[in-house]
């Protein structure tokens, strides 16, 4: 009988050595893809699945987009759900108070297809929400703290930057369109810029859609350095460092207003959350960081001082300054007209994705660019309804709440405080 066992074994020995190799497979690829993610996410570079000119709508507001992110977020959970069903093992859904309002979210989001002026685009975003979901989830499974991410945070960090400085001091693209990156002249009408004076500034794109996109990531990816610098002592933090201050380089040279608060305001909550003597160390590496990053960016803001004077109006700076004018403008009628969208579709809202194209057909004769309001949670009111804006606060709202309501047992790890940083950034954002 031991001897029948013995040859019985011997022959499940390479099937179990071959599900051991796939299993091992499957989650080394799930990591793989989902480091390529994070590196991607500002990235521009998409293929056009279906085209859906609706003009004067902006093309990437009605066309269905897959963009090199999307895919590998999409092998990121195909490669995890496998490795799951290979060999199961317990997952977790996160606290109710953000699994639930996503869920309502992305349940609303769906339903809001039924009455959408555009079911098929706002099925499309449907879709891209589940995706997002089950992103959310594979991160609380296997996402088990910083060091996961800083080096594909730092690649994202260096490679945008690198190519917003250089857009910077050409003022013009580089002809990276094979990476996605635009076409841009800061004489063109359309493309974003600081003007001053009559002269025009091309403000940094990246290889991103627009300099605000870009310094929403640069301000996320520079946290998640500065928390890991903190306690970095190994021979990584000097690329770490030197990523950190490229970024923030590249970060002013993106004159987003909402990035540069989004970072101050998240650096300083990194530090307070720090106790005792981690914050007093955190402080003094603080201070080297900034005065070494103001060092680097101080000939650029002698430089650009009048154009930075116009994106941070004193006085009557603000008023003399036509563009600026034009743009708060803008953003208040759009606000309005969203609001209004929202008043007349309060219960259904005008489909997910698809205020642009309400829009247009709301408001046939319009003076700006058909385009969502600026202020997020509007924007999901007039999309969703008043009870996916309702979900989409409480997800605003509740890991506010959570962390104060706990905050006496909560333990100030890193991870913790990143998680916070990029919380409060993200909400400013």
């Amino acid at each position: 009988m031991a001897m029948r066992r013995a040859i019985l074994n011997l022959r499940t020995l390479p099937l179990s050595f071959s599900s051991a190799a796939l299993h091992s497979t499957l989650r080394r690829l799930a990591e793989i893809s989902f480091a390529l993610l994070v590196i991607l996410i500002p990235f521009r570079l998409r293929l056009v699945i279906l085209p859906r000119p609706a003009p004067p709508v902006y093309r990437d507001y009605t066309d269905f987009l897959l963009f090199a992110a999307d895919g590998f977020a999409v092998l990121t959970i195909f490669c995890w759900l496998a490795w799951v069903i290979l060999r199961p093992t317990p997952t977790s859904l996160g606290p109710w108070f953000i699994s639930l309002p996503l869920l309502g979210v992305t349940f609303l989001g769906l339903v809001s297809a039924v009455a959408s002026v555009d079911p098929a685009l706002s099925l499309y975003h449907g879709v891209r929400l589940i995706l997002l979901g089950m992103l959310y989830v594979y991160v609380l499974n296997r996402v088990r703290g910083l060091g996961v991410i800083v080096l594909p945070v730092a690649l994202q960090v260096f490679f945008q930057s690198l190519t917003a400085v250089a857009q910077s001091l050409n003022q013009r693209s580089l002809g990276w369109q094979a990476l996605g990156e635009l076409r841009l002249d800061p004489a063109w009408q359309g493309v974003s810029v600081v003007s001053v004076e009559g002269a025009r500034w091309l403000r940094a794109y990246g290889l991103s859609d627009h300099p605000n996109i870009l310094g929403g990531c640069l301000a996320f990816g520079l946290l998640v350095l500065v928390q890991t610098l903190f306690d970095e002592k190994s021979w990584r933090a000097m690329p770490l460092t030197g990523a950190l201050i490229l970024g923030s380089e590249a970060l002013f040279l993106t004159f987003s207003r909402s990035a540069w608060l989004a970072l101050g305001a998240g650096w300083a909550l990194l530090l307070w959350l720090r106790q005792g003597q981690e914050r007093r160390e955190a402080l003094e590496k603080s201070a080297v960081l900034l005065l070494t990053s103001a060092l680097v960016i101080l000939p650029l803001v002698i430089h650009y001082a009048p154009g930075l004077s116009q994106r941070i109006p004193l006085g009557q700076a603000g008023a003399a300054n036509p563009q600026e004018v034009q743009s708060i403008g803008e953003r208040q009628l759009l606000n309005r007209s969203a609001n209004q969208l929202f008043a007349e579709n309060a219960l259904s809202g005008v489909g997910l994705g698809a205020v642009p194209a309400a829009l247009r057909e709301r408001f046939p004769q319009f003076p700006v660019d058909y385009q969502p309001p600026h202020l997020v949670l509007l924007a999901v009111a007039a999309e969703t309804g008043l009870f996916g804006a309702t979900f989409y606060a409480f997800l605003l709202l509740f890991p506010w709440l959570a962390l104060w309501l706990n905050r006496r047992r909560l333990r100030h790890t890193p991870e913790l405080a990143a998680a916070s940083g990029l919380l409060l950034a993200a909400s400013l954002v």
